[in-house]
């Protein structure tokens, strides 16, 4: 909630082959190349070595559009029930199956398509197996109707949380008024009571009409072997018969000018929007502009309608996307505001701002031009960014995921007349469609009378029998095999690693290697003050490391963002604790230039008064909204109930009314003056990452930072353990479809203690897995309380302080059985531990997750500050590694006996049934 940091990163959103008797050479572009088996299935292969893992996108050409009449939601349901099981990998042993190969699995559908994603790592039993798990989905599922009362709640929960999400409700009103309760007007989601209409009969019928080899196409992306790759799916898929498919359904050609209703209003959660939104049919000679559109109308500082509306402050922020789909163009211009400004004026200066907007120029679509060539740069060096966009393609080109490339060139192909021309045309009050976003109006922020309900009765529903897991010793040598991985690519990369320290005490580590994205990484830590030094600073900091680099003594803001985009990368400065926290990026050849240009920046910031009145008027109005959004309202409540210092202490948790206090007061020369008091602290660590020269890079860094000093006494900001009896608040918030659970059980434990990697595992066991952890299967799969949920412990690295943690959207009103649901879990482990195989299970799934981590360079650079504060090198994550890899059950069994007391366990959980608070502040 805090404005933390600045980023001006301006990262946009954002071979020779084998013979098989199967899979044929159809095309190759860019290095990526399309195979085709006889029975239709096709397979698009782009490799990187450069990156550890792969990335694996099943895609079929059907989704919501082709839901029979009166059945909407049948396709999202079949891709829930398609994780139950097949004829040879039964229930849901599928699902764990899933778990203990991939690195993460998931799975969406949209009106077009249903995609099966999977990252996995590039060890090809791995890759063979998830291959081998997607062929039984595409020909062998088995749909079992036990499966469906539980899934179809599960899809109300899921599109509840879509009804919660107040943008999606104002697109969906806009869908439905241009096409009507018919194929785009349709949420893919389903309709609630047309999804408890179908019947198995219908959706055995789908599945068999629309999943055949010649309806789908496999996107893998990453590093493989492409000969073993081709070889497994040949074997895999070659034997799935292609079946005749139905005609794909027809989307009405739209006409933007047509709509009825031309504004629509939302009063849900707390903020203030206003939405233009231009829509019309599809026209492909057009997209290529209307692309850009967001870029050249809300980049800072040269965006025009930045400069119009955030500028003069006529409203706060402005945000742009698109929607160019296969049916209709959709552009969003959109401000959001505070209550305190002119509604009137926001409206009246968004349309104007868009549709009377001044010509852009050459240099502004030059700039444009420039951040997408860098954004293809991100994207082509990652397989899952990659492997998105060639599936997304595929689906929108009906297979043509090289169009991709095409649009590349369309976009440095523009010239600005032609792009003037398009926004005249299509930015224009005949297209538009006006949108509001208001907060929730007061009657629905009361308390309401919870009607009776039988706890009882929604638990303990009827759980399929567990099919056995893997043999404990196949975790074990899957165990073995990480550590031993991870034991020599960490003793090979510290060889790479020079630290060192200057005079002043300013240690700096030098990791020189080639980063998977050919960029080079910088991060620089600045240490300074104490809690009562920096007591009632907290929100000058924030202003302080925002306004470091919007503009210095010799560079001004336009100048610092074009630098940015020249050099391919970015650079970031946030408060982090009782310091700064810099980020430098940029493209290797770059990368020198750039880091000498962001310390002269940082070094000599303007805090121009203009900068400093935009940001405090910002931050005010950003502030100056209702906090009554269940997950707002239960975050806010857990923190006052755990608070431990007193407010305007940096450590304390935020308070709106506090901030805004903090912020009001603020004023320029005290930025200025914090900035010169603070900055040149001697308490710093520094490193880089990529293909850098080790000694120019030295040389800069002795000459900038190596005789910083500061008479400003230093201390490190810790927590304490503190331990709190078992409470129970139910919050009121307002009305919602989702209330929030959130839940923290305190834990002596910091990261050097004994105990700290056997809770690790513990978490796993506990909550990892969405489907298959001991939380999942009681609060979703079971009960069906929850749609999404997670469990995550954090320990204090210097001292014994930790935190475990469990978060949960539930339905409103269901609040009692999601505590009970978790009790029971708790209450379980207690009594009855953990099974050897869940350990050994886990202990394989976290290692395979830290080697593959670890083989990311830039991962590597996240570790360098750390060690070079605690004075470690590492050989510390090897011990780490050996520690994991050497737990039991009984050592997961004792920590669960000695750190599991429900009798600590602080519960917030709030929705419109709970209790208005008695204040806004401890």
């Amino acid at each position: 909630m805090r404005i933390k940091h600045l980023t001006l990163s301006l990262f946009f959103a954002g071979l020779s082959t084998s013979l098989f008797a199967q899979p044929v050479l159809v095309k190759t572009e860019q290095a990526i190349e399309e195979y085709k088996l006889d029975n239709g299935f096709r397979v698009v292969l782009a490799q990187n070595d450069k990156e550890s893992k792969v990335f694996m996108n099943t895609v079929y050409f059907t989704g919501s559009l082709n839901d029979p009449a009166g059945k909407g939601g049948l396709a999202h349901l079949l891709e829930h029930l398609a994780f139950k099981g097949t004829e040879n990998v039964k229930g849901d042993e599928f699902q764990r199956r899933l778990d203990q190969f991939t690195l993460m699995t998931n799975a969406s559908t949209d009106y077009y398509s249903t995609k099966y994603t999977n990252v996995i790592r590039p060890e090809q039993s791995s890759i063979d197996q998830v291959l081998h798990l997607e062929a039984e989905r595409m020909d062998k599922l088995v749909l079992q109707e036990k499966f469906v009362p539980t899934e179809i709640d599960i899809v109300k929960r899921e599109r509840e949380i879509r009804l919660d999400q107040p943008f999606s409700v104002l697109i969906d009103q806009v869908l439905k008024e241009a096409y009507g309760n018919q194929s785009l007007g349709r949420l893919p989601i389903g309709d609630l009571k047309e999804l408890q209409s179908i019947n198995m009969n219908e959706l055995n019928q789908f599945y068999r009409r629309w999943y055949a080899p010649n309806n789908a196409v496999m996107v893998i992306s990453g590093k493989f072997d492409k000969a073993a790759v081709l070889k497994q799916i040949d074997q895999q898929f070659s034997p799935i018969a292609a079946r005749q498919i139905p005609e794909q359904a027809k989307v009405p050609k739209l006409d933007g000018t047509k709509l009825k209703q031309r504004e629509f209003t939302v009063h849900k959660g707390s903020d203030f929007g206003k939405f233009n939104i231009y829509l019309n049919g599809a026209v492909e000679p057009i997209k290529a502009a209307l692309a850009v559109s967001p870029t050249l109308y809300t980049l800072q500082p040269s965006g025009h309608l930045y400069q119009s509306m955030v500028e003069t402050g006529t409203a706060t922020a402005v945000q742009s996307t698109t929607w160019l789909d296969k049916d209709f163009n959709l552009v969003f211009m959109g401000a959001i505001y505070g209550p305190s400004h002119d509604a009137n004026k926001v409206a009246t200066s968004l349309a104007q701002g868009v549709e009377q907007n001044k010509a852009f120029n050459d240099v502004e679509l030059n700039r444009v031009k420039s951040l997408t060539r860098n954004m293809a740069d991100n994207v082509k060096n990652s397989a899952t960014a990659l492997g998105e966009r060639l599936s997304s393609y595929t689906v929108a080109y009906n297979g043509d995921w090289s169009q991709y490339f095409r649009d590349l060139e369309k976009v440095q192909k523009l010239n600005v007349s032609d792009v003037n021309q398009v926004y005249k045309d299509f930015l224009k009050p005949e297209y538009r469609v006006t949108g509001n976003i208001l907060p929730t109006p007061e009657d629905q922020k009361k308390a309401q009378q919870q009607a009776a309900s039988k706890p009882a009765e929604t638990l303990d529903q009827q759980a399929p029998a567990e099919e056995p897991l893997k043999d404990a010793s196949v975790y074990r040598a899957e165990v073995k095999q990480y550590v031993a991985e991870s034991k020599q690519y960490l003793n090979q990369k510290e060889k790479q690693i020079q630290r060192a320290k200057f005079k002043n005490g300013i240690q700096y580590a030098l990791f020189p290697t080639k980063t998977r994205d050919d960029k080079t990484y910088a991060t620089i830590a600045l240490d300074f003050g104490t809690a009562q030094s920096l007591m009632n600073k907290g929100e000058l900091l924030d202003l302080t490391a925002y306004l470091m680099f919007r503009a210095s003594k010799d560079q001004s803001l336009q100048q610092i963002a074009d630098k940015i985009i020249d050099v391919g990368g970015g650079a970031t400065v946030s408060a982090n604790d009782n310091g700064l926290m810099i980020q430098v990026v940029a493209r290797k050849e770059k990368f020198a230039e750039f880091l000498q240009y962001v310390i002269d920046v940082i070094k000599a910031p303007a805090f121009e008064q203009s900068q400093f009145d935009l940001i405090k008027a910002q931050s005010l109005s950003s502030l100056d909204r209702p906090y009554t959004e269940p997950d707002t309202v239960a975050a806010m409540t857990l923190s006052r109930i755990v608070e431990i210092y007193q407010p305007g202490d940096i450590r304390y948790h935020f308070e709106p009314e506090l901030a805004k206090k903090q912020i009001e007061s603020a004023t320029r020369d005290q930025v200025e003056q914090l900035h010169q008091k603070f900055f040149k602290t001697q308490h710093a660590q520094i490193a880089v990452t990529g293909d850098f020269d080790t000694k120019q890079i030295e040389k800069i860094l002795k000459k900038e930072f190596a005789d910083w000093k500061t008479s400003e006494p230093y201390q490190r900001l810790e927590s304490t353990f503190t331990t709190y009896p078992a409470q129970k608040v139910h919050a009121l918030s307002e009305q919602r479809e989702f209330g929030s659970y959130q839940a923290i059980m305190t834990l002596p434990v910091g990261v050097e203690h004994t105990d700290s990697p056997a809770l690790q595992v513990l978490r796993h066991i506990l909550g990892d897995s969405q489907l298959s952890s001991r939380l999942a299967q009681e609060l979703r799969e079971k009960n069906a309380l929850v749609y999404g949920f997670s469990a995550d412990i954090n320990f204090d690295e210097w001292v014994n302080s930790g935190v475990l943690s469990i978060d949960a959207n539930y339905t409103a009103g269901k609040s009692a059985q999601v505590s009970q649901s978790v009790h029971k879990v708790l209450q379980n482990l207690l009594k009855n531990g953990v099974t050897e195989q869940e350990v050994e299970a886990a202990k394989a799934s976290i290692l395979k997750k830290r080697l593959t981590a670890l083989e990311d360079d830039r991962r590597i650079h996240s570790m360098l500050i750390p060690q070079l504060e605690k004075g470690r090198d590492l050989n510390y994550r090897e011990k780490r590694d050996q520690r994991i890899a050497a737990l039991s059950k009984a050592d997961i069994d004792a920590v669960i006996k000695k750190y599991i007391q429900p009798e600590h366990l602080v519960e917030v959980m709030s929705d419109q049934y709970g209790q208005a608070a008695k204040s806004t502040q401890k």
